[in-house]
């Protein structure tokens, strides 16, 4: 009688062939439609669908290990944040012979995003030396210095970005972040601003406005930006809702101000749970402030 392990052993092997047929199927009928699984994947990455990118990649990597096809695997992956994986595709992808600029660029922006930063400038001073006007190269080797605490580097960069491209809301983020370090605040919201007209979803800046004149004293504009960002569909709500209890509580709207702390708490904000723990409920774990209620008029 076979032992357990070889059961498994044997169901695995099939579970092997089975996959391997089936994404040998699902290829001919790529191919039978007219294109091929490098096309599909393609056609899925310029049009920002990730997933289905990479399962269209990894037939084509099945059939065939190109350099191309590992280094768009990479960028799915490094879209889809699995950074480490995409950072290994690209070692590959350049070991085997891979030979286009944009690896450098892409490999650079990977590896800021794995803190590291002085690997990542050597990609990118290679990639700027082969592509001197392109500001993508000088945006991301500003990012890199600026990640390091370089801001004066990282301003240099971003001059050259603006000279080459003088519409590019991303430097003027990045420009404006450099001047709120060095506590340069109206310069910073100018940049912010300028980042946020020409590009109205960037909502991080939004927010960094309301926060700059939140510290300005400018309780009731902050607000109003805040209460905007409410309403947007955006991934830092528990932030606007600490920011905007701050704004309340600086006009001693207590009770607003405890609303939307303890929302943000739920959303996890810790700051927000510790303001409302210690400035919304006494000791016998009551609220400080009267509620309102609907009789009172």
């Amino acid at each position: 009688m076979n032992s357990f392990g070889e059961k498994l052993n044997t169901m695995k092997t099939w579970h092997l062939k089975i996959t391997a047929t089936l994404i040998s199927i699902l290829g001919c009928l790529i191919q039978l439609n007219g294109q091929s699984a490098m096309d599909q994947a393609l056609l899925a990455y310029l049009n920002g669908d990730y997933s289905q990118a990479l399962s269209s990649i990894e037939i084509q990597i099945l059939q065939h290990e190109s350099p191309s096809a590992l280094k768009l695997r990479a960028d799915c992956l490094q879209k889809l944040g699995e950074i480490s994986k995409a950072l290994d595709d690209y070692e590959k992808a350049k070991i085997i012979g891979y030979q286009a600029d944009d690896l450098y660029l892409n490999r650079g922006i990977c590896k800021i995003s794995l803190s590291l930063y002085e690997s990542a400038k050597s990609d990118l001073m290679a990639y700027i030396q082969r592509k001197q006007d392109d500001p993508k190269g000088y945006y991301w080797m500003a990012t890199a210095e600026y990640m390091a605490m370089e801001n004066r580097s990282s301003m240099r960069y971003l001059d050259q970005v603006l000279l080459l491209d003088s519409t590019y809301a991303d430097a003027y983020y990045l420009r404006a972040a450099n001047y709120a370090d060095q506590k340069k605040m109206n310069l910073a919201l100018d940049d912010f601003h300028e980042a946020l007209s020409l590009a109205p979803n960037m909502y991080r800046a939004k927010l960094n406005i309301a926060i700059i004149i939140l510290d300005m004293g400018q309780n009731r504009n902050a607000i109003e930006l805040l209460s905007e960002l409410k309403l947007e569909n955006t991934d830092f709500l528990q932030e606007i809702l600490y920011y905007k209890g701050e704004a309340l509580f600086n006009m001693h709207d207590i009770e607003g101000a405890c609303s939307d702390w303890v929302e943000a708490a739920q959303l996890g904000d810790a700051d927000a749970e510790n303001n409302y723990n210690r400035l919304c409920i006494d000791k016998k774990g009551k609220p400080r402030f009267k509620r309102r209620n609907y009789y009172q008029f």
